[in-house]
């Protein structure tokens, strides 16, 4: 509080700061002052015989000079009452003071408490975290197993591409080749979610798969896309078959797969939501040109709901050497990117595919993968991307 606002109680009639009191005390201090020595220096010539008057005059005289004294003696009563005032509130400040000085360092200890627990918390979280992370890289590791090696995919598919991008250190798209009769079987599949639980399903698939072309091999028994994907479904339905939930399960996956004869230049393919695209190459008047074909999926996917019972349907076009096949996910067209940051759109991705497929395959991969990084800049990749490309 500042000098002027303090105010103390004067004569318990008023308050007065210490300029109001110092003024007040010297305009009575000057005034009876200057009433006791006028008092004392004018003698009164015309009431000198007056002995009454000079009686009055004289005891007025004393009177003013002791009222001078008593506003001294006020007036250094005032102060220090003033000063004691200041003081007391200095004492109450000082004890407001060293109250919140206490109260600041309780807390400060408790904050300094709370966040010992807190660190030691995001410590427990991360090493916790590191241990998940170790986990699901081993599960990484796990799942490259289970995929075609490098090797398997050059001897089986020739001339190719793979574009493939989990979201996470695991992904829900896996890929399948093999061979049956002589003939390149290859599937692509897009699982339900991603992460973890996407990775768990494709190893399902990709374990389902395998488990239908070695019956098929050992049993002699026919084979083709939409017989593939008919067991295929048999086999995810009865995976559940001995829970009681099983209506509630929704989990599976969206497959396209194909059968290469290349011995007869044909192609089979079905799918399960999802399509294939099968660029031509095209010669006419000594010039060539592209064009897309959709090979289009049955509208149901592989699940582990049990729907009514549906039999997949079987494409079979002619192939000839220069066509691309191009198997994928979703993930691609579904990419949100651009200044809008809207999503790549699948007539987007039809029209890069029809544009790169006069390239080499390695110069294709170069395009998808430049073209997709433009296209995302600073957003994050919302789901896993695969895609096949195949030379005839």
């Amino acid at each position: 509080m500042a000098e002027e606002e303090f105010k103390i109680e004067v004569w318990g009639l008023f308050e007065l700061t210490k300029k109001q009191i110092l003024i007040f005390q010297l305009f009575f201090l000057i005034s009876f002052i200057g009433l006791t020595a006028f008092l004392f220096a004018f003698k009164f010539p015309e009431h000198l015989g007056n002995d009454a008057y000079n009686f009055h005059a004289k005891y007025a005289k004393y009177f003013s000079l002791a009222a001078t004294i008593l506003i001294v003696i006020e007036t250094q009563f005032l102060w220090s009452q003033f000063t004691q005032a200041q003081l007391n509130l200095i004492k109450e400040q000082k004890a407001e003071i060293e109250q919140q000085k206490e109260e600041i360092l309780t807390q400060n200890e408790q904050l300094i408490e709370h966040r010992e627990r807190i660190l030691a918390h995001q410590k427990k979280i991360e090493a916790q975290n590191q241990d998940i992370k170790a986990s699901i890289r081993y599960a990484s590791t796990i799942q490259n197993a289970l995929l075609p090696s490098p090797n398997k995919l050059k001897r089986l598919l020739g001339e190719y591409f793979l574009y493939y991008k989990p979201r996470d250190i695991v992904s829900g798209d896996f890929y399948w080749v093999d061979e049956y009769n002589e003939k390149t079987v290859i599937a692509a599949a897009d699982c339900t979610g991603h992460g973890v639980p996407g990775a768990f399903v494709s190893a399902l698939g990709i374990s389902m798969l395998n488990d239908v072309l070695n019956r098929a091999v050992s049993g002699k028994e026919f084979l083709n896309p939409s017989v593939i994907l008919n067991k295929l479904h048999r086999q995810m339905k009865g995976s559940i078959s001995r829970t009681e939930k099983n209506s509630d399960t929704y989990d599976g996956m969206d497959v396209a797969v194909c059968m290469i004869d290349r011995i007869n230049n044909t192609l089979e393919y079905s799918g399960a939501l999802q399509p294939a695209y099968l660029i031509k190459k095209i010669n006419e008047n000594h010039t060539e040109r592209y064009e897309l074909n959709i090979l289009k999926p049955d509208v149901y996917a592989i699940s582990m709901t049990d729907f009514k019972e549906h039999s997949y349907q079987n494409t079979i076009v002619g192939i000839q050497p220069g066509d691309v096949l191009y198997l994928f996910s979703d993930g691609y067209a579904d990419q949100f990117g651009g200044k809008k940051h809207k999503k790549f759109l699948s007539a987007n991705f039809r029209k890069l595919l029809l544009a790169i497929a006069p390239h080499p395959m390695d110069k294709q991969l170069k395009i998808l993968e430049d073209t997709m990084s433009k296209w995302m800049g600073d957003i994050e990749q919302i789901d896993d991307m695969m895609v096949i490309g195949i030379r005839i």
